[in-house]
């Protein structure tokens, strides 16, 4: 019996593998945004450790990042493009103090938060309610 769902769980590892390494192959992504769950909203305020510049789904952008020191632990803030946030003048920087409100999301054990709305010296607005980033263009959520 055990060999058998060895077997099963095996089986079903190497089928999702191929699966989504056809996808890839024929341009499909994967991004934070299709992980926007409206059904865990949250808002958390901290301290700003560091910011990162982490390649995108795309292969193209580099997404902003913010480590938050909070009073529930650490968390990273998903922002947005680096390019975005530039042409918008939206600006976070080490010791910022920042509110943020978003989806909350857990990826290799590690939590994340995918930001709506952030705040600082100023509000910035960065996904619709729904997850929707303000930066997509049309159909594509995730076109820059």
């Amino acid at each position: 019996m055990k060999r058998a769902c060895l077997n099963f769980a095996v089986g079903l590892f190497l089928l999702v593998f191929a699966a989504s390494s056809a996808w890839a192959q024929r341009g499909g992504r994967i991004h934070y945004s299709n992980l926007f769950d409206p059904q865990t909203m949250d808002t958390v305020s901290g301290e700003v450790v560091r910011v990162d510049y982490v390649l995108a789904g795309n292969g193209r952008h580099y997404c902003t990042q913010a480590l938050l020191k909070t009073p529930r632990g650490n968390i990273t803030a998903v922002l947005g493009p680096k390019s975005f946030m530039e042409e918008q003048g939206l600006t976070i920087a080490a010791k910022d103090r920042v509110t943020v409100t978003g989806s909350r999301i857990v990826i290799m054990n590690r939590p994340f938060i995918l930001v709506t709305e952030m705040t600082g010296d100023r509000t910035m607005k960065l996904r619709e309610a729904g997850g929707r980033p303000v930066w997509a263009d049309g159909d594509d959520w995730h076109a820059r």
